[in-house]
């Protein structure tokens, strides 16, 4: 097997070193016990990490591809090879969650040499099913094994936990929190177990027009929603957090200037200038959808610095104002000094909760876009793409709902998800918070 590296792997892996270093970092710093006690006070802020980091790993491995040496076909993933089989299963058409015929019918001819209109088998679906076995009853069965398996993998892990600690005594805030991670640990392992169980014979959410799984689809579409979110705000973040301390400390024609700059292009409506945009470079990307996305990122982080860069600014101006900024100008410490020993570090509150509320809504504004036709590549696995393509599913007899729900509920998870972190965030990282 050969490893293959594409630009958007590349750019994930770096966000991973990245995020590890400051979990490093933090890890290591003397605020650290205070800042985990504000966060670790709730449990739906461990929860939320947890669903977080579930939805990483799963971005992770799809980012892992992997190509036969000498095989001409395009490498597949991780992620693909944990499906599978159901990135090589295919249907004829639709056909509904856990259905064993296609919800399209057909006429046929009978062997008396009439037509018959009927609804065919799936190929995929329930063929294991043997005469006299009722669907019902199978799909409990494997529900309950699955269950099963999610429970012994979350014993062994609070046994290894018990054994690794069983010497030390710890605070009853302590126990609290770890009683909740596996709690939680337990769910989400029963649910990916009963999922496991379920997608080797059945489609959990259906088929969509060309009778790939949904469920399949939605879990794929996680590694776009992601890459939109993180990649989109590395290239915002460097102008919103330069042009705002620029703005504050200096002031005057600098803070002219910048103001000037960021209500211009505030003025121009969002959707319009990134049409625009993705349209004058649509024709040199359609054969890459990789470029797509990484100019589609690199357009909406163009476009949405404005808004941190106006809080970053506004806060300048008040930390300028404070005694230790003025008695740092006054004994001709350099502009450059001050402003990244004693400005920056007061601003990292803000920038983080800013950045984990704005991941929430780039992955929105990916769906927006797609929906419009300026999003990702049709290609690529999104929920835009498959909320763009439900539009007159909704409208066909019998209705086709499993798409758009599929696609909706996976990503309110993840974004439900990043806006309670950001409140745990916001509560751990603010000075200000008693």
């Amino acid at each position: 097997m050969k490893w293959v590296v594409t630009g958007i792997d590349f750019l994930v892996y770096a966000l991973m070193v990245g995020l590890f270093t400051f979990f490093w970092l933090f890890w290591h710093s003397e605020e650290r016990h205070l800042i985990w006690r504000r966060i670790s006070e709730k449990p739906r802020y461990i929860i939320a990490l947890m669903v977080l980091v579930l939805y990483g790993m799963i971005g992770f491995l799809d980012c892992i591809h992997l190509k036969t040496k000498g095989d001409n076909t395009a490498p597949i993933s991780v992620l693909d090879a944990i499906l599978s089989p159901l990135p090589f299963e295919q249907e004829v058409t639709y056909s509904a969650p856990f259905a064993l015929k296609s919800a399209s019918s057909e006429i046929v001819r009978t062997e008396q040499g009439t037509l018959e209109q009927v609804y065919p088998k799936l190929k995929f679906s329930g063929q294991h099913l043997q005469s006299g076995w009722h669907k019902t009853q199978d799909i409990l069965i494997r529900m309950g094994y699955g269950v099963f398996l999610g429970l012994i993998l979350t014993t062994f892990f609070y046994v290894l936990y018990r054994v690794g600690t069983r010497k030390k005594i710890k605070p009853c805030s302590h126990r609290r929190v770890i009683n909740t991670f596996f709690i939680t640990l337990g769910f989400i392992f029963c649910v990916i177990g009963m999922m496991a169980m379920l997608m080797l014979e059945y489609h959990i959410l259906g088929t969509d027009k060309i009778g790939r799984d949904v469920f399949y689809m939605s879990i794929k579409s996680i590694r776009t929603g992601l890459v939109i979110g993180t990649v989109t705000t590395l290239v915002m973040l460097p102008f919103a957090l330069l042009f705002g301390m620029l703005a504050g400390f200096f002031r005057g024609w600098v803070d002219g200037v910048i103001q000037y700059t960021y209500t211009t292009l505030s003025s121009i409506p969002g959707v319009l200038l990134i049409t625009a945009a993705m349209l004058s470079f649509q024709a040199r990307v359609q054969e890459n959808p990789d470029l797509r996305l990484l100019i589609l990122c690199a357009i909406l982080g163009l476009t949405s610095w404005t808004t941190l860069c106006r809080l970053l600014r506004a806060e300048s101006l008040k930390i300028r104002s404070f005694d230790f900024i003025l008695s740092a100008i006054a004994l001709g410490v350099t502009p450059i000094k001050i402003i990244s020993k004693h400005i920056m570090p007061n601003l990292i509150h803000i920038v983080i909760i800013t950045v984990v509320l704005d991941f929430s809504g780039l992955v929105l504004a990916e769906t927006v876009l797609s929906y419009v036709g300026v999003g990702v590549d049709p290609t690529t696995y999104s929920w835009g793409n498959m909320i763009n393509a439900s539009r007159l599913e909704l409208a066909h007899d019998p209705m086709i709902w499993w798409s758009l729900s599929g696609a909706l509920f996976f990503m309110f998870c993840l974004v439900f998800s990043a806006n309670v972190f950001s409140d745990a965030l916001q509560e751990g990282l603010n000075p200000r918070t008693n």
